[in-house]
């Protein structure tokens, strides 16, 4: 998800120092606890995103993604939430036939609204007791390769779900801050 950044303008930060003038590190803390509460927004509202934008099943996409986050600290104002992971199966997103077997022509929609028949695909169980969409290599019964949809970054770092994503770790970032002001001038925090 390269692109997504929250900002804080300088107006603001003018007045967050000004108002946290005699607190120590009272602003830094201030932006470093908003800057945190927005990242753990970040993945949630990701998930949302994509399952607005794509059918993937949810238990599909929760375990072929692995997320990190790096949290800010007072002395480096900068944090990031990082998507990894593999690519999901097409058998994970919306298909028919679900079932292994018949001579049914292959439908998958991988984005909501979408989707294509895959004329040469079909629908098989392995010896692993895996179901997934196949396609054969060449003309004889094997090798046979599996169809794979998207992984979790790509469909996170798609421009709809981005856009949806960054507005939401913006204000509630922005929302944070107003809070962590008032709590260290209360005397909380520290």
């Amino acid at each position: 998800m390269s692109g997504i950044g929250v900002e804080i303008n300088a107006e603001t930060m003018e007045r967050v120092q000004a108002l946290l003038a005699n607190v120590p590190k009272g602003a830094e803390r201030a932006y470093m606890n908003a800057i945190n509460r927005g990242l753990s927004r970040v993945k949630t509202a990701a998930w949302q995103g994509i399952k607005q934008v794509y059918t993937v099943q949810a238990s599909a996409l929760n375990a072929a993604t692995n997320t990190s986050i790096q949290k800010a600290s007072t002395g480096n104002l900068a944090g990031f939430v990082r998507f990894a992971g593999y690519k999901i199966p097409l058998y994970k997103f919306k298909v028919s036939p679900k079932q292994p077997g018949g001579k049914k022509l292959v439908r998958a929609s991988v984005k909501k609204g979408g989707g294509a028949v895959f004329e040469s695909a079909f629908i098989a169980a392995m010896k692993s007791g895996h179901v997934g969409v196949f396609e054969r290599e060449g003309r004889k019964r094997l090798p046979v390769s599996e169809l794979m949809g998207l992984s979790a970054a790509q469909m996170a770092g798609q421009e709809a779900v981005s856009r949806q994503v960054q507005e939401e770790a913006q204000r509630l970032v922005n929302e944070r801050l107003e809070h962590e002001i008032d709590r260290l001038l209360n005397g909380y925090g520290g």
